[in-house]
């Protein structure tokens, strides 16, 4: 039975004599303990009928659990009662075990024979029991499992129900062995280079070989919206895959960024088969899966304050293709490559969703897409703004024409405050990597550049991407301890 908040457990305790001062003892910590405890010594009066009492306790719906404590001469009583005479009647016969709920039962060890085997009477050898026969550390362990018992607070609670994972309706390609190298990649303990390394880029190349399964023959708009959900099982294994990585202390940047490149390579192929025309529009999936799973990295590695790593794949230098015919041209880009403009999704698509009027269909596609816990609305969106933000922060070359524009800025609701832990010292000092610079007077300087910047925004929005420095100013940076 469960247990009101404020309700105090009340349970009675039948015992045989030998092991009463134990058993006073065992009551008087359970009451020290909130727990009402029912016993012979402080509750039976003179001229009660001992049978009486103790057949009322049992079945009184008052008494929440009955404590039977088991010790050789309590189980030899136990086993051979015809009734209740004399002394005896203080052990619980199976005729009164079974007018009850059994659970209401609590068998308690207090004595084990040579062979340590407990001795518990035979009506009640098939329940569950606590052994407190001993004194060691062990004891404290079982007496905590029976005090959570009697307050009905297991250790071990079933956790909520989840709901049916998206794949299983969604999973329109076989992604079964990317899901078990996750699980090799999860299970690594290290030690064995060669086994670490082929774990990664195999997982890197399946990811690549998947991504060719959903090539659009035909480009529609309907066709787009409806192959991009098909990804997006694929899109959360490989966040699976880095949180696995980052689990077994893998290399972290180097795949990451390998990642990137050959899924990037592999896709923007005009001979992958099945593809019957070779536009640009052709490649829009692709395109918005590589944009959103950056994204995701982003905010997977800033939720576990990977902030050196994060610096690292964001100034990597990526190598890509140029040409869906030529392979072999390919050009250096840092990672703003990665953010096109998605001109079906925001043409086509957007003209014909349920608010044409949206600033950005991909900006809200992308917030719709959680992966719950780490993955929310505005984890997403606050990656999504915290790269942009990053693009001059971290030193980045400002002569390359490339820039992050934050799609998903308008759905963030937390700009004006995102950078307010930077008052903090401690937290400074924890981020310096992020920023590379070695001390906070370095910090200031490299923010002091980072201000609005009022292209960053959607035509006829009143308000640009926030930056840094749209949520601190620089004398407020290492201000609180």
């Amino acid at each position: 039975m469960g247990f009101m908040e404020d309700k105090i457990p009340k349970i009675f305790i039948s015992y045989s004599w030998v092991v009463s001062e134990r058993v006073l003892e065992l009551a008087e910590r359970l009451v020290a303990n909130g727990v009402d405890v029912v016993l012979d010594k402080w509750d039976l009066k003179e001229g009660q009928d001992k049978y009486a009492f103790m057949e009322q306790c049992v079945v009184n719906t008052g008494i929440d659990k009955v404590l039977l404590i088991c010790d050789k001469s309590y189980c030899d009583k136990a086993n051979s009662r015809a009734g209740g005479v004399g002394d005896e009647t203080v052990i619980i016969s199976p005729e009164i075990y079974n007018q009850v709920n059994q659970e209401k039962f609590l068998p308690i060890i207090f004595e084990v024979d040579e062979y340590n085997k407990p001795y518990i009477p035979a009506y009640i050898k098939s329940r569950i029991y606590f052994d407190l026969s001993t004194k060691d550390d062990q004891y404290e362990v079982e007496y905590e499992k029976l005090l959570r018992n009697i307050y009905n607070k297991p250790l071990y609670k079933k956790p909520a129900l989840g709901k049916k994972p998206d794949w299983l309706e969604n999973d329109t390609v076989d992604l079964s062995s990317i899901r078990d190298l996750i699980r090799q990649t999860r299970g690594y303990t290290g030690g064995n280079k060669t086994k670490a390394d082929f774990l990664l880029r195999n997982a890197v190349s399946l990811f690549s070989m998947a991504l060719l399964e959903y090539v659009i023959p035909q480009m529609n708009d309907k066709i787009l919206l409806t192959k991009i959900e098909e990804m997006k099982p694929l899109r959360d294994l490989y966040i699976d895959f880095i949180e696995a990585v980052i689990y077994s202390d893998l290399p972290l940047v180097d795949t990451i960024t390998s990642f990137f490149e050959q899924t990037y390579n592999t896709t923007h192929d005009a001979s992958i088969p099945g593809l019957s025309s070779y536009n640009s529009s052709d490649f829009e999936h692709y395109d918005f899966f590589i944009w959103e799973t950056f994204i995701a990295t982003a905010a997977i590695l800033f939720h576990y304050e990977k902030y050196a790593e994060l610096r690292d794949v964001l100034l990597h230098t990526y190598f890509l293709r140029e040409s869906y015919f030529d392979e072999s041209y390919m050009k250096e880009h840092d990672y703003c490559v990665f953010r096109k403009y998605l001109r079906t999704i925001e043409g086509e698509c957007k003209a014909n969703c349920d608010t044409p009027k949206l600033y950005s269909l991909a900006g809200r596609m992308l917030t719709q897409r959680e992966k719950k816990p780490l993955l929310t609305s505005q984890s997403l969106s606050r990656a999504d703004v915290l790269l942009y933000q990053l693009r001059n922060a971290i030193g980045l070359s400002t002569s390359n024409t490339e820039y992050w524009f934050p799609s998903s800025y308008c759905y963030f609701k937390g700009g004006e405050s995102m950078w307010i832990k930077l008052k903090s010292k401690k937290y400074c000092q924890k981020i310096l990597p992020l920023f590379g610079v070695a001390t906070i007077e370095e910090l200031r300087e490299r923010l002091a550049n980072c201000t609005t910047d009022r292209r960053m925004s959607y035509p006829y929005s009143f308000d640009p991407a926030p930056n840094i420095l749209s949520s601190i100013n620089l004398d407020s940076i290492a201000t609180l301890n």
